[in-house]
């Protein structure tokens, strides 16, 4: 069950159009955009309809973001805004937490619960010790549930966490030795905008810490708002991958859940290209359709119709849903390629990586003009990583 939707505002009815056609298998919901009221007749509804693996992730590491876009959470028992370092002090706030948090999951009905964590910048700091903290406490009251889910431990980090080896392997070396089922991680990216550029080095990291986790030691390994990058994720050994309709919920960014001031202008219409592993503009799209290029970065799956049948991309009803639903089928199509073993399937992404450089390169002599982050930039870096990834664990 590899491609999971990550849900957030607007859901209108993708998650199920997604389920229809294929695109995705699970589902991994966010309590700030959905009040509790309504979550348990929603969970319900999908696992009444479709053969699916729910998920929830609490969202508690909000609770120390500031200010919070914490929308509906304040709603949920376990969340409340503004709490310090000094509140996570003492055994008892920890279990209290964590009994709260698994509580109002386990009154849903979902294939695994995932624990509550807070957010931190490095595997050294005051902030991850929280998060072990917590998600030890949450270990010992999963354990006194009755016939509970299988619980997945969260742990959510900046990027520049990934810059240490050895801090990566201390990591590693305390989660290993802990039975739970499995992990749930988040990385909160350090590009402003939407990009697919990972640094080589950190993205080495991030692949290695994925396969000790779960090809050597045999955990679950879930990536939230993982995006392409997920797909890298999933070749390493990584059980699931999740990413949402919006670029909001794509990929994990603290703007996200820090309020904003108001006014935000419309998001523009992109294309998400298999052979490019991009996600592109429209007008990106055009411009390529102007050279005689269409054939060489359309996804082939379903939704391509739209834009093979019409004139030109930006003469087709290729709008924001559409869109969106394009994307999860761009990225299935891709992952469904995937074979489970980890050096065929890095032969394959490498491959396909390098191909997307050959066609960036005919697309931008033959004249068309990318920005800034849909130019292809996270290629040569992705291939370095994987390349530094391998040299290091010889896969």
């Amino acid at each position: 069950m590899p491609l999971y939707a990550q849900h957030g505002h607007g859901k209108s009815d993708k998650i199920s159009t997604a389920f229809e056609t294929g695109s995705i298998q699970g589902v991994v919901f966010g309590a700030r955009n959905e009040k509790p009221a309504n979550l348990v007749p929603y969970v319900r509804e999908i696992r009444d309809t479709l053969q699916a693996q729910l998920l929830f992730d609490p969202q508690f590491y909000v609770s120390t973001l500031i200010p919070p876009n914490d929308r509906f959470l304040p709603e949920y028992p376990y969340y409340r805004p503004g709490r310090t370092a000094g509140d996570f002090v003492g055994a008892r706030r920890l279990s209290e937490y964590a009994r709260q948090t698994l509580d109002v999951q386990m009154g849903l009905d979902l294939d695994r619960l995932i624990a509550p964590s807070v957010l931190f910048n490095t595997f050294d700091d005051r902030w991850y010790q929280i998060a072990l903290n917590l998600a030890d406490a949450s270990l010992d009251y999963h354990a006194g549930l009755k016939d509970p889910p299988p619980l997945l431990l969260t742990f959510a980090f900046s990027e520049e966490a990934l810059d240490s080896r050895s801090e990566v392997d201390v990591f590693l070396d305390q989660v290993t030795s802990w039975d739970t089922k499995g992990f749930y991680l988040l990385i909160a990216r350090t590009e402003v905008g939407y990009s697919q550029y990972f640094d080589k080095d950190r993205l080495s990291q991030l692949l290695y810490l994925t396969l000790v986790l779960s090809i050597i030691n045999g955990f679950e390994v879930v990536n939230g708002y993982a995006d392409f990058c997920g797909l890298l994720t999933r070749a390493a050994g990584a059980t699931a991958f999740a990413t949402g309709w919006s670029q909001a919920l794509r990929q994990f960014h603290r703007k996200s859940f820090v309020r904003q001031t108001p006014g935000h202008r419309q998001p523009r219409l992109r294309y998400s290209s298999g052979p490019l592993f991009n996600s592109i503009l429209l007008t990106e799209l055009e411009q390529i359709s102007d050279v005689g290029g269409l054939g060489l970065v359309l996804s082939n799956v379903g939704l391509d119709k739209m834009i093979a049948d019409a004139s030109s991309p930006e003469a087709s009803d290729w709008n924001l849903r559409t869109s969106e639903l394009h994307h999860w089928e761009t990225l299935q199509s891709l992952e469904g390629k995937l074979s489970g073993d980890p050096s065929a399937d890095f032969d394959r992404v490498v491959a396909w990586l390098k191909t997307a450089n050959e066609i960036y390169v005919a697309l931008k002599q033959a004249g068309v003009v990318f920005e800034r982050y849909t130019q292809g930039q996270h290629i040569p870096e992705w291939v370095e990583g994987i390349q530094l990834f391998r040299s290091a664990v010889s896969v």
